[in-house]
């Protein structure tokens, strides 16, 4: 079975129904990159759906879009259909395949709607029913124009589920040995003081590192050690007034983990530094009058994160603009027009518990 997630560029929606994740299908690739390659697999074949007319819209749209050629629905084969005369009086798929004695597993999952009615057609073919009727189907798969094969890899939903490597892992395996001067490259650590504001680095900033990182030559080593450096500073300021808070101390650990500067070195800040280190961070801070906008389905309900705003003193919108000091989304890899937007502005996309930080109200 083939199968793969689709970047829609666009807000995932109730991803608590879906289950698939800002993350994940930020590193699927668009439908444009898989079309030739689908195209390849349903040359020669029957493309069969249940509601076949619904399905087949979708994709004949998606593939003209793509430049790709699709045959139209008449070349479609629809079990919902068939089901007038295979089992009269049921119709939806979850309806049909009881009526055979199968289920569904795995509800809103494209796949296995797929096997359900792969299932329904074997109980079809298996009806005894004109074998010449089943044959003539396969007489008019279309005329299918040979595609080209797209290089892009496609992205099962199961390997979708787990975590890409981290930025060290893959700059080992991209970036070309350079020379490593021992400097710390402030642009770097300024990017990664911005990505670090909630305390969480999303797969969108943790590409944005990657990337940055390659473009400026800099060495798996000087990455590391630039992370070290970060963490070290944030731990002799936490340390600066001789006590180590409770908030600190997450903080130090939360931090500590998207650095992968090791569970050894992280323990070891539970006590005061043998010796100061700069803090390299900016200092960034929310103050009352800074705009802050909100986009998606936001644990707190967006009228009383508006009234809590409004009451310390800033402009919560709902719309970006280039004034906003902060995004804050409920998927910080969210593809909504709103991150977009951030993204070309440069504004900070942070998490709801990082607002919380930020605010104070932790």
């Amino acid at each position: 079975m083939w199968e793969t997630l689709v970047n829609p560029q666009r807000d995932m929606g109730a991803q608590s129904i879906h289950g698939i994740s800002a993350s994940a299908a930020a590193r699927a690739p668009e439908f444009h990159q898989i079309a030739p390659t689908l195209a390849s697999l349903l040359r020669g074949r029957v493309p069969v759906a249940h509601n076949a007319s619904f399905d087949s819209r979708f994709l004949e749209h998606a593939m003209v879009q793509a430049g790709a050629w699709c045959p139209g629905r008449d070349y479609w084969m629809c079990t919902m259909q068939l089901a007038a005369t295979f089992l009269p009086g049921h119709r939806s798929l979850s309806d049909c395949c009881a009526a055979i004695g199968a289920s569904i597993d795995d509800a809103h999952r494209a796949s296995a709607d797929a096997l359900a009615t792969a299932g329904l057609l074997r109980a079809y073919l298996s009806a005894g029913h004109d074998r010449a009727w089943w044959d003539q189907w396969l007489m008019s798969t279309g005329d299918w124009p040979h595609p080209i094969e797209s290089p892009v890899g496609w992205l099962p939903r199961e390997d979708a589920d787990v975590m890409p490597r981290s930025i060290l892992e893959r700059l080992h395996v991209v970036v070309e040995p350079t020379v490593d001067d021992g400097s710390l490259n402030l642009d770097y650590l300024a990017l990664l003081d911005r990505v670090l504001l909630d305390r969480h680095m999303s797969v969108t900033e943790a590409d944005a590192l990657m990337t940055f990182a390659r473009d400026l030559g800099l060495s798996p080593s000087a990455v590391e050690r630039m992370h070290q450096a970060y963490f070290d500073g944030l731990v002799t300021a936490a340390w600066a007034d001789g006590k180590l808070t409770e908030r600190e101390w997450s903080d130090i650990q939360a931090i500590g983990s998207v650095l992968e500067v090791g569970e050894a070195t992280i323990l070891n800040a539970a006590t005061p530094p043998d010796q100061a280190t700069p803090t390299l961070s900016t200092g960034f801070r929310l103050v009352p009058g800074d705009t802050i906008v909100i986009t998606g389905d936001t644990r707190r309900d967006r009228p009383e994160w508006f009234r809590i705003l409004e009451q310390m003193g800033f402009v919560p919108k709902n719309s970006m603009v280039k004034s906003a000091k902060v995004l804050v989304a409920a998927d910080p890899d969210s593809m909504s027009g709103k991150a977009k937007q951030a993204r070309q502005y440069g504004i900070p996309i942070i998490t709801e518990d990082g607002l919380v930080r930020l605010l104070g109200m932790d």
